[in-house]
C-alpha cells in the first residue's frame, strides 16, 4: 500500500514537473514570440536656440526624447509609433503663434502599414508629411492621413506612385476649425525614384500635385502673421486670397569620393499655380560633403540659399523651416561622434524679407544640437 502510493505520489510529481516545464517552454516561446514581434528605439536631443527679428525675440531651450518603435501584428500589417515628448526653458516675445514655446508630448507619427504585397502598400493615423512632401510646402509634423503607393525595383532603383489625403493640423493635430468650417484636407499625389547602387551612394527624387481645401479663418489669421497675404472679414474671422494647389519637385545627391568624403547635394522647388506668377514660386539648393576625418569621427558642413515667395505656400505649415515672402541662406555643420554615439550640431540661418509688410523683418537665426543615436529599447 505504502509502495502503491509512493509510487503513486512520483507519478504525480513526474507529470506535474512535466507539465510545469512544457508551460514554462510555452511561456518563454510566447516571451520571445512577442519580443520578436516588438521593436524600438530611443534618443534624446538638446537644442539651444535664439531666434530674433525686429518684432520678435526668443531664446530657448529644447530638450526631446523621441521614440521610434514597430510591432509586427501578422507578416503583412504593423504599427508604427513614433511619440516624443518635448520639454522646453526659456523666453519668447512673438506675435504668430504657429509653434508656440510650450512643453508637449507629440507625435512624430502613429499609424498601422498594411503590406499585402512586396509592390503594395497602404498606411492609415496620423503620418509624418516629409515622407511626401518637400520642407517648403510643410515642416515634419504628422497630419491625419490615408495613404496608398504602388513599389516597383528594378536592380538598384526603387520607384513608386504614392496617393494621399490628409487632414492638415496643428503640431497637436487640431483642425483648428471653428463652427460651421469645412473639415481642411490636402490631397496628393507623387512620384518617387530612388537610386541606391551603395550604402553610401544615393540619389533620390521625387515630383507631386498637391492641392489644399477648407483652410480654417485660424490659419489664414497665423499665416498672416508669417508671410501669406490674408483678407480680414470680421475681427473673429480670416481669409486666403488664394487657393493653395500646384506642383513641388526635390533631388538629393550623394557622391563617396575614395574613402575620404561624400559630396553631397540638394534643391527642392515648389509653385502654387493659383496665385498670380511674381508671388507662387519657392526653392532652395544645397551644397555640402561628410568628410571622414577618422574611422571614429565624422565631420559635415553644408550650406543653403532659399527664396520663398509670400504665395508660394501656406505659411502656418512651412513656419518652423521657412515662413514665406523669406530668402536668405544658412549654414549647417555637425560633428559626428561614432564610436561614442552622438553628434554636436551649431547652424546659423539668414533670412530677409522680400516684400515689405508691416509684421516681418529680417531674421537671424543662431542654434546649437547636442543629439545622440538611437538606441535599441
Amino acid at each position: 500500500m505504502k509502495r502503491s502510493a509512493f509510487t503513486t505520489l512520483c507519478l504525480i510529481l513526474i507529470l506535474a514537473t512535466d507539465v510545469f516545464a512544457q508551460g514554462t517552454s510555452s511561456l518563454n516561446v510566447s516571451n520571445d514570440s512577442e519580443k520578436s514581434r516588438f521593436s524600438a528605439e530611443w534618443r534624446l536631443s538638446m537644442k539651444g536656440q535664439d531666434e530674433s527679428d525686429l518684432q520678435t525675440q526668443s531664446k530657448y531651450v529644447d530638450l526631446r526624447l523621441e521614440v521610434k518603435s514597430k510591432y509586427i501584428l501578422t507578416n503583412s500589417l504593423y504599427l508604427d509609433m513614433q511619440p516624443a515628448i518635448r520639454l522646453i526653458s526659456g523666453q519668447a516675445q512673438t506675435i504668430d503663434g504657429a509653434d508656440e514655446m510650450k512643453n508637449a508630448l507629440l507625435l512624430n507619427q502613429a499609424g498601422v502599414i498594411f503590406k499585402p504585397t512586396s509592390n503594395l502598400q497602404f498606411a492609415a493615423g496620423a503620418l509624418n508629411q516629409n515622407y511626401n512632401h518637400s520642407s517648403l510646402l510643410v515642416d515634419s509634423m504628422a497630419f491625419p492621413t490615408a495613404r496608398a503607393q504602388s513599389l516597383f525595383r528594378l536592380g538598384s532603383t526603387v520607384s513608386g506612385l504614392v496617393l494621399e489625403s490628409a487632414i492638415p493640423t496643428s503640431t497637436s493635430l487640431s483642425t483648428n476649425t471653428q463652427e460651421k468650417e469645412q473639415t481642411p484636407g490636402l490631397n496628393t499625389a507623387a512620384i518617387h525614384v530612388n537610386y541606391m547602387p551603395s550604402k553610401t551612394a544615393f540619389w533620390k527624387n521625387s515630383v507631386g500635385y498637391f492641392v489644399y481645401s477648407n483652410l480654417p479663418s485660424s490659419v489664414a489669421k497665423d499665416s498672416m502673421l508669417l508671410g501669406n497675404e490674408v483678407n480680414t472679414i470680421s475681427d473673429a474671422h480670416y481669409a486666403f486670397i488664394y487657393e493653395y494647389a500646384g506642383i513641388e519637385a526635390s533631388s538629393e545627391l550623394q557622391l563617396p569620393v575614395a574613402t575620404l568624403f561624400d559630396i553631397i547635394l540638394g534643391a527642392e522647388y515648389l509653385k502654387n499655380q493659383k496665385a498670380p506668377e511674381d508671388v507662387n514660386t519657392a526653392y532652395n539648393v544645397s551644397a555640402g560633403a561628410n568628410i571622414h576625418m577618422s574611422s571614429e569621427l565624422d565631420f559635415s558642413l553644408t550650406g543653403k540659399y532659399f527664396s520663398v515667395a509670400p504665395e508660394a505656400a501656406v505659411s502656418y505649415f512651412n513656419a518652423r523651416g521657412y515662413e514665406t515672402n523669406r530668402i536668405g541662406y544658412s549654414v549647417d555643420s555637425v560633428l559626428s561622434f561614432k564610436k561614442h554615439g552622438f553628434n554636436v550640431g551649431a547652424s546659423y540661418r539668414d533670412s530677409e524679407v522680400m516684400f515689405s509688410n508691416t509684421v516681418q523683418s529680417r531674421e537671424k537665426t543662431i542654434m546649437i544640437k547636442l543629439e545622440t543615436f538611437y538606441a535599441n529599447i
